[in-house]
């Protein structure tokens, strides 16, 4: 949650600084770059049913096959600062608040920009102009 909000907050800012540069990402991009979060949470969700601490996502078994074992023992197991699930939950946090500030916030500006059109509108009708 702290990476996913952190990178909210960041990207927001860089918006604010290129968005007459910046069009909106595609839908199927931003699905694309939500992947990774959906993934690493539906193995959380499914590991946890057999049991919290129990089963492929706490051990991490698989990765430790998969890599033969190079990382240390801590890097595996848990969900400790360093572990691999503490820098998949960054990394895919990361992602989503970049997807949802490359998809959403040129809508949103596009939005309040003709809200404010419309009112400017309506102001000079309502002086006569």
């Amino acid at each position: 949650m702290v990476s996913m909000y952190t990178s909210i907050l960041l990207g927001g800012l860089i918006y604010g600084l290129v968005r007459k540069q910046m069009k909106p990402i595609s839908f199927w991009r931003f699905a694309i770059f939500l992947l990774p979060m959906i993934i690493d949470g539906s193995t959380h969700a499914l590991s946890d049913l057999a049991g919290i601490g129990q089963v492929f996502r706490d051990t991490n078994v698989w990765l430790q096959i998969l890599t033969n074992n190079i990382f240390s023992t801590v890097f595996y197991q848990g969900d400790a600062l360093d572990s691999f699930n503490s820098w998949m939950r960054l990394i895919t946090g990361i992602l989503f608040g970049i997807a949802l500030v490359g998809f959403a916030y040129p809508y949103i500006n596009d939005t309040f920009a003709d809200i404010v059109r419309r009112s400017e509108a309506t102001s000079m009708k309502g002086l006569g102009q």
